[in-house]
């Protein structure tokens, strides 16, 4: 018996991270699709083969011996099975899915855990071999509805100038996440107190800028001391 299950929770990093971008997202989305053909080509069930497209438009040099092609077909599965796993459970997918056997020896119901991408070539085929392959396939197409929503939103967020100024607020934390600066509790202190400099600064720009443009002294000694306080 095999059912889906959420899988473990990522460590939340200090900052929750943005939604994936147009480009990243579409980068994403097409890397399931991909990944969703190739299990097609490799498993090659007839009720399902007709749906991917030919096997050289996936794989251009797919050599042209079956037990070549098919080896080549895992290499292509295998590169794309953790970014596979991390887009799914980005957009909220489960991945997680488990077994359940009755052991006659110990009398009782035996479950095993597995990851439906990452561990796709160790699923168990022995009994309803088809059991596997709908299961992953289940996943993927949940990944792909997801992915496809959020194409569609990210491509309206281009026009959008409230998501632009989101990203120049956030460019600090992109920074500094980067430099690494956010993955340790040493320095996350550091990251937040950058960060509430960082707003202060601004908001004293955009407070100056205002001032300026009703024609109101503007009180730099003020301002500059409220920015450097702690």
């Amino acid at each position: 018996m095999a059912s889906a299950q959420p899988a473990e929770p990522f460590n939340r990093p200090l900052f929750q991270q943005p939604w994936p971008g147009y480009w990243r997202t579409k980068t994403k989305l097409e890397r399931l699709i991909r990944f969703k053909n190739l299990v097609i080509h490799r498993e090659r069930w007839a009720t399902s083969i007709d749906k991917a497209p030919p096997l050289e438009r996936l794989v251009p040099d797919i050599p042209p011996q079956p037990f070549d092609r098919g080896q080549r077909i895992d290499q292509e599965i295998t590169r794309i099975q953790r970014p596979v796993a991390w887009d799914l459970n980005m957009i909220g997918v489960p991945t997680g899915i488990y077994y359940q056997e009755y052991d006659a020896i110990e009398h009782r119901d035996v479950r095993t855990d597995y990851d439906a991408i990452v561990d796709y070539f160790r699923l168990p085929r022995d009994i309803q071999a088809h059991r596997a392959y709908d299961t992953v396939m289940h996943i993927v197409e949940q990944g792909i509805g997801l992915y496809e929503l959020r194409l569609k939103q990210a491509k309206r967020e281009l026009f959008n100038p409230v998501i632009w100024l989101a990203y120049i607020i956030r460019l600090p934390i992109t920074v500094m996440e980067r430099a690494g600066f956010g993955g340790h509790e040493k320095t996350q202190e550091l990251l937040l107190g950058g960060y509430a400099k960082f707003m202060k600064i601004m908001m004293g720009i955009i407070v100056g800028l205002f001032m300026v443009r009703q024609g109101i002294k503007f009180p730099w000694k003020e301002i500059f001391n409220w920015v450097m306080s702690k």
